[in-house]
């Protein structure tokens, strides 16, 4: 059996694969037809999806002249699962937004909670 490198101090343990969703404006993201339906619909969609555990951390992100958002940490299976669960968003399906899946190793969030 080979010798298995040196752990690098500086590298956290407990790392954990996820998905970063970023939130990203969609075709539709200056129509106001239906505004003020919709963000508490998208507001609901997230507390479900945190209260259910397969979003993690979500918010959105500030400043201008960028399609970002706002971004979400998923724990899924795999990209696909969580592109399907992110694109159920009621954001996504008015085309004012739309989702980009990136998966990525963090610290275990696996302790995070998010209170409402």
């Amino acid at each position: 059996m080979p010798a298995q490198p040196p752990r690098l101090k500086d590298v956290p343990r407990n790392l954990k694969g996820y998905f970063l969703c970023l939130l990203k404006k969609g075709e539709k993201w200056n129509e106001t037809e239906g505004s003020t339906e919709l963000m508490p619909q998208h507001l609901a969609f997230l507390r479900r999806q945190m209260e259910s555990r397969r979003f993690l951390v979500a918010g959105p992100v500030l400043g201008e002249g960028d399609d970002l958002v706002g971004i979400s940490v998923i724990e899924a299976a795999s990209a696909q699962e969580a592109l399907e669960v992110a694109n159920e968003d009621p954001g996504v399906k008015a085309g004012r937004l739309r989702m980009e899946i990136r998966p990525v190793y963090l610290p275990s969030l696996d302790g995070v909670r998010v209170e409402f």
